[in-house]
């Protein structure tokens, strides 16, 4: 059956064995496949022949201009498409993806939506693939590789922009409109705290030390977590950042700094400014004064360089940029443009430590697996002991939404409450259009509607709703007696 695969340039320097023969590149060869303009991580899938697909391979690197620019989100495509291909192949009598029609749809919707539960996906699951093979359909059509793409489209009309004007959109009728959009789950702050110390921190339920805790990271792990439900940040955008960036903070300034999340870690590439309580920072400084520092004590001893993927050496860097070593040339880029991987394999020119915040206890930078790995771990714990809590770095991104618009609507509700100005309405959109633009803003969606999951899981919304109008039908009830 067709396999997928991700390009892994480190692989370059390695030497593999065969028939207890070992074989490795030369240094031209190295030198030739580098000029190919292979990306690291980037997928291709061999066909059941281990055929290599070319026109498959072009799509995925077309991907990052057709709006698919996160790494993560192009292998999520390309397992959608994997499962698509293998499809064709075992139930569809080998057809290839270019010969696909709307009869081979219909059949991969029965069995993807209409089977057994065992093998049935959801909505989202259904909906999510067809996104992909849509774009790589378009893509196909664009390219003149088929003539039409295998599904059918509806066309609705939709107004754009402040003006209003009226376009007609074309939607995939395989999409699926019955899809849960509010199934998200959210921690209250007593199940966070639980989840920190048990789990991550391995203490006992009743908060005392357990003697039979082994771990030797918990206040790392807890501090990541606590980055995570303090600032709203997905998993990619914390786990890339650089000691570097990290602000100064003066202790009788301001409670909170503004810092700016370089475009090339977000999602979508669009940058945006976070507040960091300065109380977190002070945490960070600790953890880059002592845990980390005794981590990168062992990366020295161990002289692990060496487990560094195609080292980046930087000559200096501020919170903005850097100054990298090429060909005995130093040159100067801004922080924005380093994607998650290459802030891996940033090192320091002279002493060749890395530069990434979290390392792991030997000193290497913790990869987004690794930390997806300690929640897992950590979640079992709690289970262990008859919580019950499953955690994920997402569940806190939704946490910190949840409890963020609820402080956000108290204090707006607080404004109004003050307010005595007859303009009920323009208090109304206020009372709820503010806090919903600023936790857009600071959750980085790109569209208001991605921010209208959390009013839904709000405990106290709908009371802190009628408590604010029955103030306003007083206050207006109150100047009509007057007047």
């Amino acid at each position: 059956m067709p396999q997928l695969f991700f390009t892994d340039l480190s692989a370059l320097q390695r030497s593999v064995s065969t028939n207890g023969v070992m074989h490795a590149l030369t240094a031209t060869e190295i030198e030739d496949a580098k000029d190919l303009g292979l990306i690291d991580g980037m997928p291709f899938i061999l066909d059941v022949s281990g055929n290599y697909d070319h026109d498959l391979s072009r799509f995925f690197r077309a991907c990052p201009t057709m709006g698919v620019r996160s790494m993560n989100s192009l292998r999520a495509y390309a397992r959608d498409i994997v499962v698509w291909l293998r499809f064709l192949e075992e139930r569809r009598n080998g057809k290839t993806v270019w010969q696909a029609d709307r009869a081979d749809i219909a059949v991969f919707h029965d069995a993807r939506r209409l089977s057994d539960p065992p093998y049935r996906i959801s909505a989202a699951s259904w909906n999510r693939a067809i996104a992909a093979l849509d774009k790589l359909y378009r893509w196909a059509v664009d390219e003149k590789l088929i003539d039409e793409a295998p599904f059918t489209y509806r066309q609705f009309w939709t107004r754009f922009g402040s003006s209003g004007s009226a376009r007609t959109v074309a939607v995939n009728s395989a999409r699926e409109t019955g899809e849960r959009r509010g199934n998200m789950r959210f921690l209250d702050l007593a199940r966070y705290r639980m989840f920190r110390d048990v789990g991550l921190r391995g203490r006992l339920p009743d908060g005392r030390e357990d003697p039979a805790w082994r771990g030797r990271n918990g206040e790392r792990n807890a501090l990541f977590a606590e980055l995570l439900i303090t600032t709203g940040l997905r998993l990619q955008e914390a786990s890339s950042l650089l000691v570097s960036e990290l602000p100064n903070y003066e202790p009788s300034g301001p409670r909170s700094l503004a810092f700016r999340l370089a475009a090339a870690t977000a999602k979508g590439q669009k940058g945006r400014e976070i507040r960091l309580p300065v109380r977190l920072l002070k945490l960070l400084r600790d953890y880059t004064d002592v845990e980390r520092a005794r981590a990168l004590a062992r990366y020295g001893a161990r002289n692990s360089i060496s487990r560094i993927s195609r080292p980046i050496h930087v000559a200096e860097c501020d919170r903005r940029a850097i100054h990298i070593v090429n060909d005995e040339h130093v040159e100067c880029i801004n922080v924005d443009m380093l994607s998650p991987l290459e802030r891996g394999r940033l090192v320091h020119g002279d002493s060749k430590l890395p530069l990434s915040l979290w390392l792991t206890e030997g000193g290497l930078p913790m990869p987004m697996a690794a930390w997806e790995a300690v929640f897992l771990r950590a979640s079992g714990r709690c289970q262990r002991f008859g919580l019950d809590i499953e955690v994920t770095p997402h569940v806190l991104r939704h946490s910190f939404a949840v409890h963020m618009l609820t402080l956000l609507l108290r204090e707006q509700i607080g404004w109004v409450m003050d307010y005595r100005s007859a303009q009920v309405g323009q208090a109304w959109r206020r009372l709820i259009g503010d806090p919903l633009l600023k936790l857009q803003r600071l959750m980085g969606h790109s569209r208001i509607e991605s921010t209208y999951i959390y009013l839904e899981h709000i405990a106290d919304s709908q009371e802190l709703v009628d408590a604010a109008i029955e103030q306003w039908g007083l206050d207006v009830a109150a100047d009509e007696v007057v007047a």
